[in-house]
């Protein structure tokens, strides 16, 4: 148990049968090192590496800043680009992209974190340039970049375009294929493959002719892929959630393990009375009651830093995430002064810069994004934003047209007996071969245009194309095209974040130990239908919530401000506690972030946003949570004993008052919010 948050706040420490090993074979005697975390034997589950997450581009491992007496200053990510996720990539998505597309997406994250938040990056130089393969040596406790034994040159990931066509290698540029070489032996250079089913010929050996059979070598950047080193919290969103609930945290898992890293988080391990006693603003007597407005008000506050990391990472460079979750953030907390609540220094960060890819539609100014990953199952994601859908057809092109020098414009019939469904902002990618050359184009369909079964009239974007390509195209006006190809891309955007928001902030205000959030998730769009099915200019949000709180009290079962902590409190307590019109507001600020939810909603559909604005779909809720935040705040300090004893006594007034006009116990006090 741990005793007080005060003595668990000390510098980080090992946790014991870990080392650490810098990630540099130059910071063997620097006096700050940046280190990864290795285990000395590994776990049967996590391995020797303590992975903190994929995604689609990289493997986040968990690593430190150590003195030159091994004393850790700081826990950090260490960011390694990896292809490997790109294997579960949507097919559209993979050929969307290349090395040049890859490395040039991971600096535009790198100075989009620079420019929001300078202390959120420790700067390496290797961001935006290749470091060289790295292994970790177990029982020197060093890195080693590898060098070859014969020639003593050392191995680099080779971006040299020429030469590898040369050599009838796919290029670096281009192709998502990578390649180690000695970049001084250019007469017969020796290329190493790195990525998965790269081509491979007489140039090229297999990756053991670095590695050898030195057992104790650890892989940690094989492949020379860009870093970034980011400063890591180890407490998760839900996990701070849950606490402030009134639940505990186990610590930091690596497999079977668990990591005990020494650092003031693991004052969340401890018991309730220790976060109650160091923890919480209020205590003694009327600290549950008044907990209960506390976790209200702290739970705002993590949403608010949620969606305000949100905004300002979609501000700034003009791209949706599309892959929010709950484990897209972390919270962060800082050391408070003395007898002041630690967890009110918490703050939400964004650790994740997102799955989305932006279709790279030449000649052309329209912004689509792919979600790499495709929707899978996540309940963060809208159900109804459509997935890619691929098939086959053939092709008729009716006209192309161009205006003196400006875009070409495409109209033609796709016929395919692929069942196809797209809505009206939807982009259909047709690919089609002409002259034994791949084209490409993108293109709208006209869903009310369709002359036969399977048939869809298409018009494309404005595409910019050269003489060569468009004279290829007038030639083809007629001519049925055979065996095309098709991808149905959905226009997804900035909404798609708005939505996962939602979800998140029915995760943090509607989840309890009674109720889950798939079920939460239910009744809050349940909710949104009933409200939208009375709607009213006359009428804001809020009071058509009450009406139908007030109508069925089933809704304050369900719905209830009950449902912040995992403390046994009635609706009917809880709404003493809260007053129900800031509940309303709470509920309204909830409904509005589901796209098409109803006429209250913020965006109509997941498309809607404004080009080169998408980022303003979040104001109205940052607008609706500073408003949330100043109401909740000021009602902390009020008297709540005073406040419970005068509830009682018109609660009781109203019980004798209905049983005795209705000569009948009604089972207990009224649960309606009043």
């Amino acid at each position: 148990m741990v005793a007080s948050f005060r003595k668990n706040s000390g510098a980080a420490k090992l946790p014991k049968g870990y080392v650490v090993i810098p990630i540099a074979e130059d910071q063997k005697s620097a006096l700050l090192k940046i280190c990864v975390l290795v285990r000395r034997k590994p776990d049967p589950v996590g391995g020797r590496l303590v992975v903190i997450r994929d995604t689609v581009d990289a493997r986040v491992l968990l690593g430190c800043i150590v003195d030159a007496g091994g004393r850790v200053h700081q826990w950090l990510e260490i960011w390694i680009q990896n292809l490997d996720g790109l294997a579960d990539a949507v097919p559209a998505c993979r050929e969307a992209l290349s090395n040049a597309l890859l490395d040039e997406r991971w600096a535009r994250y790198f100075r989009s974190l620079e420019s929001l938040d300078e202390s959120g990056v420790v700067e390496t130089g290797w961001e935006t340039v290749h470091p060289p393969p790295t292994y970790l040596d177990l029982q020197k406790l060093q890195a080693d970049h590898r060098s070859d034994t014969e020639s003593g040159l050392q191995w680099e990931l080779c971006q040299d375009d020429t030469l590898l066509a040369k050599k009838s290698l796919p290029r670096y540029s281009s192709s998502l294929h990578r390649y180690l070489y000695h970049p001084k032996s250019r007469k017969n250079p020796v290329f190493i493959p790195v990525t998965a089913d790269a081509p491979t010929n007489a140039s090229t050996k297999p990756v053991e002719e670095i590695t050898g059979d030195e057992s104790d070598l650890i892989p940690l950047n094989p492949g020379g892929g860009l870093m970034l080193v980011r400063p890591h919290s180890p407490i998760g969103f839900e996990t701070f959630v849950d606490v402030l609930s009134g639940g505990s945290w186990e610590g930091v898992s690596h497999g079977r393990s668990v990591l005990h890293l020494g650092t003031t988080t693991e004052a969340l391990s401890g018991d309730h009375t220790v976060l109650a006693g160091d923890g919480h603003l209020f205590l003694g007597a009327h600290g549950r009651w008044g907990r209960l407005l506390e976790t209200f008000h702290l739970k705002l506050r993590l949403l608010s830093d949620a969606v305000a990391s949100v905004r300002a990472m979609v501000a700034q460079r003009q791209q949706p995430l599309l892959n929010l979750t709950a484990d897209s953030f972390q919270v962060r907390l800082g050391e408070p002064g003395h007898g002041l609540p630690f967890l009110w220094t918490a703050r939400t960060t964004l650790i994740d810069p997102g799955d989305a890819i932006a279709l790279p539609i030449q000649g052309s100014d329209a912004a689509y994004y792919l979600r790499a990953r495709g929707r899978g199952a996540s309940v963060y994601q809208p159900p109804s934003a459509g997935e890619s859908v691929r098939g086959r057809g053939s092709v008729r092109i009716r006209k192309v047209l161009q205006e003196g020098d400006g875009p070409v414009i495409v109209e033609g019939t796709l016929q395919t007996q692929e069942r196809v469904r797209t809505a009206r902002n939807d982009l259909v990618w047709l690919r089609l071969s002409l002259q034994d050359r791949r084209h490409d184009l993108y293109a709208h369909l006209d869903l009310k245009g369709a002359l036969a079964s399977g048939e869809w009239r298409f018009r494309t974007l404005g595409h910019r194309l050269s003489e060569e390509v468009t004279t290829v195209l007038q030639a083809s006006e007629g001519v049925q095209i055979q065996d095309a190809t098709f991808e149905v891309i959905p226009l997804l955007s900035s909404p798609c974040d708005l939505y996962a928001l939602g979800v998140l902030a029915v995760r943090t205000l509607l989840v309890d130990k009674q109720t889950t959030l798939p079920v939460a998730l239910d009744e809050t769009l349940s909710l949104a239908r009933e409200v939208a099915n009375e709607y009213d200019d006359a009428e804001d949000l809020g009071s058509r919530i009450k009406a139908v709180f007030n109508r069925d009290l089933r809704w304050g079962q369900s719905l209830g401000p009950q449902r912040l902590t995992c403390e046994e409190v009635t609706p009917g307590d809880a709404f003493d506690l809260i007053p129900a019109e800031v509940w309303w507001s709470t509920l309204a600020m909830v409904l509005r972030v589901f796209p098409g939810a109803g006429p209250d909603s913020t965006c109509q559909d997941y498309g809607d946003a404004q080009p080169g604005g998408i980022h303003k779909v979040f104001d109205r809720l940052m607008k609706d949570l500073d408003d949330l935040l100043v109401r909740t705040r000021s009602l902390i300090v009020i008297d709540w004993r005073f406040n419970r004893e005068i509830h009682a006594v018109i609660r009781s007034h109203l019980r004798s008052v209905v049983c005795g006009s209705s000569g009948k116990d009604q089972g207990g006090r009224s649960q309606s919010p009043g």
